[in-house]
């Protein structure tokens, strides 16, 4: 059976830009997996050539480069959890970031798409207790989703009933389970399809267990906004679209996945657009879940490190390059 994993490589090697963005030219770096379908679908239909938009797209293989890059200015947009970007303003995040903060999440990604995957000799949350699990990075992203799950549903706590490591992206979270350096990680769509079969289990669905959360956004610095409106908006218009076709071509959808997702399976690609188009997968639109951004804040505002009140919203939201982009003034 073809390895996903070696298809998720091959979807798009990790490649740094290190030249100035041109008029017209957005520079947008992510993570791998399905979290990019609308990228794809908005490549495989030209809507960003319809929108004047030359799309540099890179993938990163975990949030501290990822968030090192965008600081240094070689991408100018970056597809990552609301999280992230809520950390590193709050200054709650693994490693500190150099200069003013100014990123702010422009339009709405998913929900998560993500699963709690175990070894195959953990049975129960009770099993975890004693041992360790791996996330992307210790303070920020998916990880406090995991530490929530393990609390809300075992009631663990981090640092007293287990530890956790930071590896990476989720092919490193995979790999630490796989080499016994981690009993548990949360693993996104659809690498944890993969590893189920493989005999690791699932625990829980990330957003059946949190409820209403918002997962992946765009960001941008407020710096390239004022400079670069223009394409920025039309870059939002193209991934509506897109977004949107997802709910409405259910053929196109499962074509680019099948594309882009090397080995993904007929069973896996149908199971797969399920979990897309349901609660917890893609916004329609790319609209921001506001309820979902209110559920990141409460969970942030129990695991950052100082521990502080979140907010206000419009410290890392800002959507008025989407209202611009469906034309509102």
């Amino acid at each position: 059976m073809a390895s996903i994993f070696k298809g998720l490589l091959a979807a798009g090697a990790l490649c740094v830009s290190l030249a100035t963005a041109q008029a017209g030219e957005v520079r947008l770096l992510a993570f791998g997996g399905a979290t990019n379908v609308p990228i794809w679908i908005a490549q495989e239909k030209g809507l960003l050539e319809k929108e004047g938009v030359k799309l540099v797209f890179d993938l990163t293989n975990g949030s501290v480069p990822q968030f090192r890059d965008f600081y240094a200015g070689k991408y100018d947009v970056i597809s990552t959890a609301l999280d992230n970007i809520v950390a590193y303003g709050e200054g709650q995040s693994d490693v500190p970031l150099p200069g003013t903060y100014d990123m702010f999440a422009f339009a709405g990604v998913h929900g998560g798409m993500n699963s709690l995957m175990v070894r195959p000799e953990i049975k129960s949350y009770a099993d975890v207790k004693g041992k360790v699990v791996a996330v992307d990075a210790l303070k920020s992203g998916y990880g406090i989703v995991l530490y929530q799950i393990l609390k809300d549903k075992g009631g663990l706590e981090l640092d007293r009933d287990y530890k956790a490591i930071s590896v990476g992206n989720t092919d490193k979270r995979v790999e630490a389970m796989k080499d016994n350096k981690a009993v548990a990680a949360i693993i996104g769509s659809p690498n944890d399809m993969a590893v189920e079969r493989e005999g690791f289990r699932l625990m829980a669905d990330a957003a059946q267990e949190l409820g209403a959360y918002q997962g992946s956004v765009l960001v941008t610095r407020r710096g390239f906004a004022q400079t670069n409106e223009a394409d920025l908006v039309a870059l939002t218009r193209a991934m509506i679209a897109a977004q949107e076709m997802i709910f409405t071509d259910k053929a196109l959808t499962l074509s680019v996945m099948k594309k882009n997702l090397k080995g993904l399976t007929d069973a896996d690609a149908e199971k797969l657009y399920m979990r897309m188009t349901s609660p917890g997968g893609f916004t329609r639109r790319a609209e921001m879940d506001m309820k979902g951004v209110a559920t990141v804040l409460r969970i942030r505002e129990t695991y950052g490190e100082p521990i502080k009140k979140m907010g206000p919203v419009s410290r890392y939201v800002d959507l008025s390059i989407y209202d611009k982009a469906l034309g509102k003034k």
